[in-house]
């Protein structure tokens, strides 16, 4: 139930980013997820409480859009559930987004298949 909740998250990260002229849609949408995993990620670092992440999201990046920032529970959720310890072994951001750029059309497939 919980990777239900992340991919979806996911999913609508990438179809709820914001417009820049000079990249694709598809980096735009990965740019923005990665963004957003990588402030979740140093919010929990900083101590944020849980309750006080999506402030902390929004003050981090003030241009996202609302319903991108209604997917950072469900990301918080799960990335409140990992240790500390190994969360500074990796950057959230740059995977997600890495990870984005290479799985984008099943993203996309998935996010339709939710809609339906």
């Amino acid at each position: 139930m919980m990777k239900t909740a992340v991919y979806g998250a996911a999913a609508a990260l990438v179809l709820g980013a914001g417009a820049a002229h000079a990249q694709s849609q598809k980096e735009r949408d990965c740019a923005v997820q990665g963004q957003v995993m990588g402030a979740v990620q140093q919010a929990r670092l900083e101590g944020v409480r849980k309750n006080k992440l999506v402030e902390f999201v929004k003050a981090e990046n003030p241009d996202l859009s609302t319903e991108v920032l209604e997917t950072v529970p469900a990301i918080g959720s799960h990335i409140y559930g990992l240790k500390k310890r190994d969360l500074r072994k990796v950057d959230l951001g740059e995977v997600a987004q890495t990870q984005c750029l290479e799985n984008y059309d099943q993203i996309l497939k998935l996010q339709k298949s939710m809609s339906n």
